[in-house]
């Protein structure tokens, strides 16, 4: 199916889906279709249990109060991530320990991970940036050996692989996003997916409580909450979840377009050293990121000249402004210097690619031999 057809074929589907949901009045609660989804996400990556929510944010809230950390626990988590990612360990007061990343993959960096680890360190976040999957093998083995539990945030990465398994298929929990910009796209909502039904329980406070108020009211520890929960509602909006299903009924052909356009301008961008793409980790295989291409401007002379010549062709260059969290007091007091987080910071943009469509090649490869003429 040409990706024309594909995208036809999806906005047809949330259309009609969307609109029988209203009709039935499967609007709010947990209609079968929201259950349906959990099953089939969790089946997909290859986890026992799901549990959707309205944000990716809320998903890794519930994930970390899942864990049931002591009160003097610390988190690591790498400094270059969005704030969603971090946030949800300030409002459960944990302390927050920021881990430098990989200046070539810009993925979490093991051996930086390795030195950050104390006597207080109970849980460690991954991001999996861009699509682009983290070295699983060596942070298993790390996680492992130090007993720390690990939360994946594979917020970008639907559909993506690491050694031919499925990114979310190895931590304790992995959450997904599902805003707009993903590959399975439900415009706000996220999910979170473990094999440890403790865990799931214990997830099911912030919003569904009411599901599985049995279950809850025999387990010893989380009787208290069977009729109430934690008083949030965090659970996803049912329309989130119709737009939501049609993605990821089709995730893997949507993949698949999409890295043929990022390999595509791979072999472009390579030719050019003002340029420089992300590598990925060997046996990995990218996925669902649609929110641009990552280019990293090694050139710091010629950066403003670079970034105004690829605004002269349309080609939009976009700051990501959420990579250096170290550096903000609301998050650590940590005098604390990441030294290829923030080298990266500096050079990192967002190449804006339409969803699905055609991206011209052509005029790339004309901004980019501009520029390579005018800077020589």
């Amino acid at each position: 199916m040409t990706k024309y057809l594909l995208c036809i074929k999806i906005i047809l589907l949330k259309f009609f889906y969307l609109n029988l949901s209203f009709i039935k009045r499967e609007i709010s609660g947990y209609p079968k279709h929201v259950i349906e989804f959990e099953k089939y996400f969790s089946k997909y990556v290859g986890r026992k249990y799901g549990l959707t929510f309205c944000n990716g944010t809320s998903a890794i809230e519930a994930a970390i109060y899942a864990l049931n950390l002591d009160k003097n626990s610390e988190i690591l988590i790498p400094s270059s991530t969005f704030h969603a990612s971090i946030g949800p360990i300030l409002s459960q007061n944990f302390k927050i320990k920021f881990v430098d990343i990989d200046n070539e993959t810009l993925t979490i960096d093991c051996d930086d991970l390795e030195k950050k680890i104390n006597k207080n360190t109970r849980a460690l976040i991954i991001v999996h940036p861009w699509g682009y999957p983290c070295d699983m093998s060596r942070i298993s083995e790390i996680t492992k050996k130090n007993q720390i539990k690990l939360i994946e945030d594979c917020s970008h990465a639907h559909g993506a692989k690491y050694k031919n398994n499925m990114i979310g298929s190895y931590g304790d929990i992995s959450c997904f996003s599902l805003q707009g910009n993903k590959a399975v796209a439900g415009g706000e909502a996220g999910i979170s997916l473990t094999n440890d039904n403790e865990y799931y329980l214990r997830m099911s406070v912030f919003g569904h409580f009411n599901r599985f108020e049995t279950e809850l009211r025999e387990n010893e520890n989380l009787k208290s909450f069977s009729k109430t929960g934690l008083s949030k509602k965090l659970r996803a909006h049912p329309f989130s979840i119709c737009l939501a299903k049609v993605d990821l009924k089709n995730i893997d052909k949507l993949n698949y377009h999409k890295t043929n356009v990022y390999k595509k301008i791979d072999k472009i961008v390579s030719n050019y050293n003002f340029l420089k793409t992300m590598r990925i980790n060997e046996n990995s295989l990218r996925g669902g990121f649609f929110g641009g291409y990552p280019i990293i401007i090694v050139d710091e002379i010629n950066k403003k000249k670079i970034i105004d010549t690829f605004n002269s062709f349309n080609l939009k260059l976009i700051k990501y402004p959420w990579l250096n969290h170290h550096k903000m007091k609301i998050y650590t007091q940590d005098n604390i210097k990441l030294d290829n987080t923030e080298e990266i910071y500096e050079k990192f943009f967002l190449l804006n690619i339409p969803y699905l469509l055609n991206f011209n090649y052509k005029i790339l490869f004309k901004c980019l031999e501009k520029i390579s003429k005018e800077i020589g």
